[in-house]
């Protein structure tokens, strides 16, 4: 129940509600490296990934690896594919040690067809995926590298600056050696310091702009 009530999706649930949730969750935890699911595959589960992350990626037809979305707990994985009972569209992968909790399909299927307050909370999970979504394809798509990178840092420099480089490059779909070079092209422009701060936000806005 705490586990479930510490979670932003759930934080606004009552104990009525979170004790029905509670009884149809698993929780498990998976080692690095475990795939979770591939694409293709049938959900028997809404994945809630609790602390860790993960990968979400698809080969396409030459073999290559495409990053859709790497996800840091707490937050929901796939859900659109457990919500409407289709086929997961990608694969996923532990990036590291992993714990979730596993909520069963079905029996959750029921609770949000009568509980408006679970279905909404949800919906904005899904709201957000979504907003992702348009900040992904118009970085990947419409952005080179540096402006990319550029407004990562303009937008969440404390988040640039704490998280691994190997997330932010998969978040911004840059393979982590391209992402190593253009750290150091914004180091030697003296636009960020060897510890990531942010030290001249003029510079920055040139690769914005």
């Amino acid at each position: 129940m705490e586990k479930l009530k510490n979670i932003e999706l759930f934080n606004s649930l009552n104990d009525t509600q979170l004790k029905k949730i509670k009884e149809i969750t698993l929780f498990k935890n998976f080692d690095k490296n475990t795939i979770l699911f591939f694409e293709g595959e049938k959900p028997k589960y809404f994945y809630l990934l609790l602390d860790g992350n993960v990968k979400v990626y698809k080969i396409d037809h030459k073999g290559n690896e495409i990053i859709v979305h790497n996800f840091v707990g707490p937050t929901l994985v796939a859900e659109t594919a457990s919500l409407d009972d289709l086929l997961f569209p990608a694969n996923c992968i532990c990036l590291e040690n992993c714990r979730f909790a596993l909520i069963k399909k079905e029996e959750f299927h029921h609770i949000l067809k009568n509980d408006s307050e679970i279905s909404f909370q949800i919906i904005k999970s899904l709201a957000k995926k979504i907003r992702y979504m348009n900040t992904f394809i118009d970085s990947s798509l419409v952005f080179d590298i540096d402006t990319r990178i550029a407004k990562y840092i303009n937008k969440s420099p404390e988040e640039f600056k704490s998280k691994k480089n190997k997330i932010i490059a998969a978040e911004l779909n840059i393979s982590p050696e391209t992402f190593s070079r253009s750290l150091k092209k914004f180091k030697d422009l003296e636009i960020i310091d060897k510890n990531l701060n942010l030290l001249n936000k003029d510079k920055l806005q040139t690769f914005i702009k």
